[in-house]
């Protein structure tokens, strides 16, 4: 074999572990999730469909929010780029940004209706928990 060719395959054999981490991460967290829950088989099928469903159109609002930022951000470092169009950007990162949150809204509706009020219940406690964590991670002015 070649050494260019063995060393691009053993470079991209080596950066599939680094590629999975996140996912991996997300898993163990809505496995967690899932046990603090109490989830019965079918309420995580059902919500693991959910998710599935929404998954290709999440990943590409959050590439179109991901560009529209980046874009403002360029325009704002150019001293020449005059008002009207860097409000224009905002906009549209604005835009973008909401919707994708929609998006996430409509995932969110559609999972708290395969739970139980006690699970809705313990859901708004976690949430409560983490953005305290959250905050308290924070510097402090």
């Amino acid at each position: 074999m070649k050494p260019l060719l063995r060393t691009a395959l053993l470079l991209s054999l080596a950066t599939l572990p680094l590629t999975a981490q996140p996912e991996a991460a997300r898993d163990r967290r809505s496995e967690r999730i899932a046990q603090a829950l109490n989830l019965s088989d079918a309420q995580r099928t059902s919500i693991r469909s959910i998710r599935e469903k929404h998954r290709a159109e999440l990943l590409l609002k959050r590439d179109a929010v991901k560009q529209a930022q980046a874009s403002l951000r360029a325009a704002l470092r150019e001293a020449a780029t005059p008002e009207a169009q860097l409000r224009a950007l905002h906009d549209k990162a604005s835009a973008a940004q909401i919707e994708m949150l929609l998006t996430r809204r409509v995932v969110r509706q559609q999972v708290q209706a395969v739970l139980t009020p006690e699970q809705r219940e313990k859901v708004a406690e976690m949430r409560g928990t983490a953005r305290e964590r959250r905050r308290e991670r924070l510097p402090h002015s």
